[in-house]
């Protein structure tokens, strides 16, 4: 299976010049024989919308993602979107495949802290699901949604082969740290511990004087990077992976078949 990410910028409220951009990266990536090309959260509208959330927002069905859907017959796409339903607005994700929505997230954890204040324009997703795709079974989280326990027990749970994560996570750094090496911890771990492929697709670019880092990877069910983008530059990069490394890591680190005898004696 050959894996693409997007580490695009996005230009803020133009929704029609971003999915533009989707489409040229994903007629690349299809040009590369890739199977899948994942873009970051809010892709398709830029991160800070504040009060634009009401022009940029999209239903699923909207006109705007119609050459999206046909490129689908081609390369399976994951981008994030904002989500226009019921008079509420969501931070979501759709994931295209063969030319239908496969899945839909909703982000389930919403930031209100620091620079953060997404639970002011957008409503909560309620659940965290994992849907069957050609490859195996996938679950998408989006930024936030990572940094919560309860996000990768429901991975685990759900007996994820492939997670997703879209974000937008901006750049800081102390005397200690660098903030992708966060996302690095958070992702080797997830991955080893469930024995599945972590795909972290992360935005470049800057609004409001926030600047977004980039540095998108893939990690293998071994908990080791396969591939990383590069660090504030907007680029396409696809890697090869096996998913026969799944069982392969499962086999090594048994966890999962602890748990289920567990369960069974409690």
């Amino acid at each position: 299976m050959k894996i693409a990410i997007g580490q695009i910028d996005t230009v803020l409220g133009d929704v029609e010049k971003n999915v533009k951009k989707l489409e040229h990266y994903t007629d690349k990536a299809i040009e590369e024989k890739c199977d899948l090309i994942v873009f970051p959260e809010l892709a398709v509208c830029g991160y800070s919308l504040r009060d634009l959330v009401y022009t940029s927002s999209k239903t699923p069905d909207d006109p705007a993602f119609l050459s999206l859907k046909e490129k689908s017959n081609y390369i399976d796409i994951v981008f994030g979107f904002a989500q226009k339903e019921s008079g509420y607005f969501f931070n979501s994700s759709m994931y295209l495949s063969n030319g239908e929505i496969l899945n839909i997230h909703k982000k389930r954890f919403l930031p209100d802290y620091g620079m953060f204040e997404e639970q002011r324009y957008f409503s909560p997703g309620q659940t965290i699901d994992t849907f069957k795709t050609k490859f195996g079974k996938v679950t998408t989280l989006i930024c936030e949604d990572a940094f919560h326990i309860s996000s990768h027990y429901a991975t685990f749970k759900n007996e994820t082969e492939i997670l997703i994560i879209l974000s937008a996570s901006p750049f800081w750094s102390d005397h200690n740290s660098m903030k992708w090496e966060l996302w690095e911890n958070v992702c080797k771990t997830s991955a080893q511990l469930n024995g599945y492929f972590v795909i972290f697709s992360n935005r470049v670019g800057f609004e409001d004087g926030v600047g977004f880092f980039g540095k998108s990877f893939i990690v293998s069910p071994n908990g080791h990077i396969i591939k990383e983008a590069s660090f504030l530059k907007e680029e396409l990069f696809a890697s090869e992976i096996d998913l026969r490394d799944i069982e392969r890591a499962r086999l090594f680190m048994p966890i999962r078949k602890n748990e289920v005898c567990n369960e069974s004696i409690g």
